[in-house]
């Protein structure tokens, strides 16, 4: 079975982490059924936390899951926690295949298509 964690920061604002949660299951809905679980894992000060969802995927049958880092930037989430999460979750669970894409930034043609869409925006509105 095959999981997929869409990982933010998480805020103190709930809205902030509501806006994410809607994010992920629009995001998710749009995979066309790639995978059998998908969901949303905070880092901090929000929950759900990315260890509860890792280990609510596992307990569910989950034996291959991606996560996704919504991050902008090579910063200590993405370069040296999360990584971390991943290498203790990793001997928690030997049977289970866990994948850390690149962060959203990272994405070949982001930056791209984002001026793509602002243009787009801009001619729009402007």
């Amino acid at each position: 079975m095959k999981g997929f964690i869409l990982v933010a920061h998480g805020s103190r604002r709930t809205a902030a982490n509501e806006e994410i949660a809607g994010f992920a299951q629009r995001m998710t809905a749009s995979m066309k059924g790639g995978f059998d679980l998908t969901g949303h894992g905070f880092w901090e000060l929000a929950e759900p936390s990315l260890v509860q969802v890792i280990d609510a995927q596992v307990a569910a049958g989950a034996r291959d899951i991606t996560l996704f880092p919504y991050f902008l930037a090579e910063g200590k989430h993405v370069v040296k926690d999360l990584p971390s999460v991943l290498a203790e979750k990793k001997a928690q669970y030997p049977g289970v295949k866990l994948t850390l894409l690149p962060h959203l930034g990272a994405i070949p043609g982001f930056d791209q298509w984002l001026a793509e869409q602002l243009q787009g925006s801009n001619e729009v509105n402007g």
